[in-house]
């Protein structure tokens, strides 16, 4: 939610507020939503103060005070969305529109274009259809190594999609390492194969992502957008 300090100082503010009530009411019994509930209460007036704009806090600032919060809770403690409108003084399903709006927030803050290497017109078809579905914009469809190192001399692309094995009998592993040898920033390569063995060899430098065919969109989609987020805060980091 930011920095260390603001983070020790709320859990203080909260801890000291549950000092109080146990206080004044010492057979009151606490379970773990109320001590979130009141960590909230004290969160709330310190993150509109959050200066950090690297990495993740640059995407907590581009949320809404409701979208920080849910994700908080949802994702990083693990509460359900009963639980988190119980905390957060929502119904279930404005926690719910919360999530979607945050999601959405996330996805345009590293939105990128993707360099798709594909010979087979109808699954480059369904990989654009999840690449625009992720917030993503589709940079180019190469259906061979020339095509794609062709195209990344000039153009501009954040994340690549590639095949193994091409029609005209050459390689997206060929054509990455040639776009590697020259592409002025690094970019994140996702291997959508039938033929995972030929990367699979146990030795150094295997992919990162590598999904096997026939795949599962969704896993498509969790995969691209791990390896595009995780780009984006290695870039801020070093920028920091």
């Amino acid at each position: 939610m930011g920095q260390q300090g603001e983070g020790d100082a709320a859990v203080e503010d909260m801890i000291e507020s549950l000092i109080f009530r146990i206080s004044v009411a010492p057979d009151m019994k606490f379970n773990r939503a109320d001590l979130f509930a009141e960590l909230d209460k004290t969160a709330r007036k310190r993150i509109a103060s959050l200066s950090d704009e690297s990495g993740i806090a640059r995407i907590l600032n581009a949320m809404s005070t409701e979208e920080r919060r849910t994700l908080l809770l949802t994702i990083v403690e693990g509460f359900t969305v009963a639980e988190t409108a119980e905390i957060l003084g929502m119904t279930t399903s404005k926690v719910e529109d919360t999530l979607r709006a945050a999601e959405s927030t996330i996805t345009h803050a590293v939105s990128t274009p993707v360099l798709i290497i594909e010979d087979e017109t109808l699954i480059s078809y369904q990989l654009s259809q999840i690449v625009r579905e992720a917030g993503h914009t589709i940079a180019a469809v190469a259906t061979t190594q020339g095509e794609a190192v062709e195209f990344a001399r000039t153009g501009k692309f954040g994340l690549i999609l590639s095949d193994i094995r091409l029609a005209d009998g050459s390689t997206g592993i060929d054509a990455v390492s040639d776009i590697e040898s020259f592409y002025e920033d690094p970019v994140p390569v996702v291997y959508i194969t039938a033929y995972p063995e030929m990367l699979l060899q146990g030795g150094v430098g295997e992919p990162a992502y590598l999904i096997p065919k026939p795949f599962d969109p969704l896993h498509v989609r969790t995969v691209i957008d791990q390896a595009v987020l995780s780009a984006y805060l290695s870039d801020t980091r070093k920028a920091a």
